[in-house]
């Protein structure tokens, strides 16, 4: 999938019903400033169905708009959810491209996430922690390696896999730590990288041994 920026648009009918106008508390005579968008006006902004049949997501603020996935990424996908269905803990649940609150200016909407509880639990909210997150990455490879990765890991996701459809390959990235101090950011510590023929387990399910063949489409 590709992201492209979305620049917030005016503020016209229906958006200022829902919305103040798009003005930065730090704007001044100094010239136009960047607006950063807020997990809720992000989802009031969805609800005016501007963006009702496609995928979006927020990160540090900025909307992102994603081309739709093509089969190769569809297969991926289905196959990984189907796994991790098949080895999920007692007490989680999978969500397949659904919302993961991180702060208040990101929802990355991970394709795939192992989260706490059952089904219900989320009627009326948006998960903020999870056990597992899986995205399956092509032409954002970059971006789910690398911002991506960062708000997984500052969210506390213990285990984090990338599928690269680009490189035919598993990136797994483990134990999430605070980097120095003055750096203000949390990182992976383990990354490592698993081909098609090599075998891996998730730590959610350390009993489930698979081939990365299995995942890849």
């Amino acid at each position: 999938m590709n992201p492209t920026a979305v620049t917030p648009p005016p503020a016209q009918p229906p958006v200022p019903a829902l919305l103040p106008p798009p003005v930065s508390p730090h704007a001044s005579s100094a010239g136009p400033q960047p607006y950063r968008w807020t997990i809720h006006q992000y989802r009031e902004l969805y609800k005016t169905g501007l963006f009702y049949d496609k995928k979006t997501m927020l990160l540090d603020g900025v909307l992102y708009v994603m081309v739709m996935p093509n089969p190769p990424h569809d297969t991926a996908l289905n196959l990984a959810c189907e796994f991790l269905r098949s080895v999920c803990p007692t007490g989680y649940h999978v969500r397949n491209q659904q919302g993961f609150d991180i702060g208040t200016t990101n929802d990355p909407g991970p394709d795939l996430a192992i989260v706490p509880g059952s089904i219900r639990d989320y009627d009326s909210r948006t998960p903020t922690v999870a056990l597992m997150v899986v995205e399956v990455a092509e032409s954002t490879l970059s971006i789910d390696t690398t911002t991506k990765a960062e708000l997984y890991a500052t969210a506390g996701v213990p285990e984090y896999w990338v599928i690269d459809l680009v490189n035919n390959q598993l990136l797994v990235f483990r134990n999430p730590q605070a980097l120095p101090a003055g750096l203000g950011a949390t990182a992976y510590k383990t990354h490592v990288t698993f081909a098609p023929t090599d075998s891996v387990s998730p730590l959610a399910a350390p009993n489930a041994t698979f081939r990365v063949a299995d995942l890849l489409p």
